[in-house]
């Protein structure tokens, strides 16, 4: 929704695109492979050649694997249905769609003003503020469309306001009962309205509407799409993961005041927020509704350090409208954050790890929570489930006698993973529980912070953390329910020094499950849910916990910020047929089949559900 910047920027960033398309027309082969050389040499300055090395392997399986597209733009067959259907709609609110303008290269904005005419839903307004622009095809653009439609109108501003200025000039012309945003050299795909008016026909409720996208280059082709979660506020505090296609009840945007004239940049982020903290009726369209035109004389492109400290500052913001008690950072990624909670009093941590034998893994987990960890207030207690080595016994015997916070109880029956910590649990003396497998090794010395300034909160369930196999590739970053038609880690194998798709493996955010081999959440939430469930021996029992809690009402959440690894799975291998526990899938699939077909919240519908990356790159022939 931002402006692009003026000024020196500017002028300069326009001089390079005139050289560059002189000598690489655009269209052409050489352009592309000058495309692809600047893109590489940003990854390389960057992250470095490794970076650059596996981002070529996935551009290669992108470039080479068009099974799993995104879909089409619709038919005309299907926009005729969409019309006729449109005619049908109970409620038919009229939507005003708001473009700030300023000096827009002419094409650019006729294409964008013709893709709203083109838009089969038909009760809306155009309204358009040009932000004082100098270029003379602007006002003849804009007067002629203006009497070509009477939905369209105009307003010339003497002097430049700034996008905030003029966004809030548009805003003041529309009559909508909910308002649209579009960018002045961006599109809408022609059933962008209708799929807004479809979804307030079934939620009338919804206060804010919000779709996926994708980004478009200077020529308009289509390079890459952004498939989003349903609606998460701790993604949404990590990242602004939502921006376009939005459309939000237009008296909450009056009664907010619309944006705010001191952020000129980041105002998107900021009025989000605003937004969110006057509703949550949020829902989210999984369907590419816009095309964001990219190129690097865009303000985000120019101004990152500007763009970084305004979305700090909006964060921050939104925490003190809210009551949260926290600082928010900026990260070393661009646009990326952390709500930095504080931990409210100092609750003992029950550190749950169940064993047998095996005390090298055992060790160095122990040897890794004591020496690493700056948090002090948690006991361990390690579950022994029938040991057999001698080695074994003196270990533990030793180290009960060695840590006062450290308890060794006996479990002396056939290996169940839900039982095995049901019972610990019984012996638990902290308000916060965390279960821990044995083959993980911390890596972060803040890690329980991490876990318990989330798990402190009422309305979060269960907590997990980061966890990397010893070549530092990806083990967890949380569980997609229906992935292979049950539940998996998405994104395993893939390197952790990238940020993931949509920056997944940096934020915080929402997911339906996480794993259990680091796992933490309030004693009382796990006995309000009846622990796990003892029926699931090896596998599952902590999807389904996590699927219990959120029955209950509370979201589960992964943290990046508490990394650690993880041994014994790394040398399963990759195969995805391989079941080790099929009893138990049976019986998870059998019991959230309904969770599975309806479709994982936090995980879109148009991503794969059969591979561990992915692959988002759009070829729209």
């Amino acid at each position: 929704m931002a402006l692009k910047d003026i000024g020196a920027g500017k002028i300069i960033a326009r001089c390079h695109e005139y050289l560059v398309d002189l000598l690489f027309a655009p269209g052409t082969g050489r352009r592309g492979v000058y495309e692809l050389v600047v893109r590489s040499s940003h990854i390389i300055a960057e992250d470095g050649m490794q970076s650059f090395a596996e981002r070529s392997q996935i551009y290669m399986r992108r470039k080479l694997s068009q099974k799993k597209n995104p879909p089409k733009e619709p038919s005309g067959k299907e926009l005729e249905d969409m019309r006729i259907q449109c005619a049908s709609f109970e409620y038919r609110p009229k939507i005003s769609i708001i473009v700030p303008v300023l000096n827009t290269r002419e094409e650019w904005l006729r294409s964008s003003i013709e893709s709203v005419l083109h838009q089969i839903y038909d009760n809306w307004e155009l309204c358009i503020t040009d932000d004082g622009s100098d270029q003379p095809h602007i006002k003849e653009t804009l007067n002629c469309y203006q009497q070509k439609d009477a939905r369209i109108k105009v307003k010339y501003l003497n002097e430049n306001q700034g996008v905030s200025g003029a966004s809030n000039e548009a805003l003041a012309m529309a009559s909508g009962e909910f308002i649209g945003f579009l960018d002045h050299d961006d599109q809408l795909l022609s059933n962008a309205l209708y799929e807004v008016v479809l979804m307030l026909n079934r939620n009338a409720s919804a206060d804010f509407i919000y779709s996926d996208e994708i980004l478009i280059s200077k020529r308009g082709k289509p390079v890459f799409a952004y498939f989003r979660p349903d609606f998460s506020l701790d993604y949404m505090l990590s990242h602004c993961y939502i921006v376009h296609f939005v459309v939000i009840r237009a008296s909450i945007l009056k009664k907010i005041g619309g944006f705010r004239a001191e952020f000129t940049v980041s105002q998107d982020y900021d009025l989000f927020l605003r937004v969110l903290s006057q509703t949550r009726n949020v829902l989210h369209i999984p369907k590419i509704l816009y095309k964001w035109r990219q190129y690097e004389s865009s303000t985000g492109h120019l101004l990152k350090e500007r763009v970084m400290e305004s979305s700090r500052r909006a964060l921050q913001d939104f925490a003190d409208r809210e009551g949260i008690k926290g600082v928010v950072w900026s990260t070393k990624n661009f646009n990326f954050f952390r709500l930095k909670r504080d931990i409210l009093d100092r609750p003992k941590i029950s550190i749950i790890i169940p064993t047998k034998d095996r005390i090298d893994l055992l060790k160095r987990c122990i040897e890794s929570i004591q020496n690493r960890s700056s948090y002090d207030n948690y006991e361990i207690i390690i579950v022994d489930n029938m040991s057999q080595e001698e080695e074994t016994a003196a270990y533990l015997d030793g180290l009960g006698k060695s840590y006062e916070n450290c308890r060794i109880i006996k479990f002396n029956e056939k290996f169940n993973y839900s039982m095995l910590n049901n019972y610990a649990a019984e012996f638990a003396r902290g308000e916060h529980l965390l279960f821990l497998n044995n083959d993980i090794e911390v890596l972060n010395s803040d890690w329980l912070e991490a876990m318990l300034e989330q798990s402190q909160r009422d309305e979060i369930g269960c907590v997990g953390a980061k966890l990397l196999y010893p070549d530092r590739k990806i083990q967890h970053v949380g569980v997609v329910v229906g992935w292979g038609g049950r539940a998996e880690h998405i994104y395993k194998w893939l390197h952790s020094n990238d940020i993931g798709y949509m920056g997944h493996f940096v934020s915080i955010r929402n997911y339906s499950a996480v794993t259990a081999a680091c796992m933490m959440l309030r004693k009382s939430i796990f006995n309000e849910v009846g622990g796990f469930d003892e029926r699931f021996e090896i596998g599952f029992g902590d999807v389904d916990l996590c699927l219990r809690v959120r029955e209950l009402g509370y979201e589960n959440l992964f943290t990046p910020y508490a990394e650690l690894l993880h041994y014994e799975s790394a040398t399963r291998g990759r195969s995805f047929s391989f079941d080790p526990h099929p009893n138990d899938t049976k019986r998870f699939i059998e019991r959230w089949q309904e969770y599975i077909k309806g479709g994982d919240p936090y995980y879109n519908p148009n991503l794969p559900l059969d591979s561990y990356d992915i692959l988002p790159f759009v070829s729209w022939r």
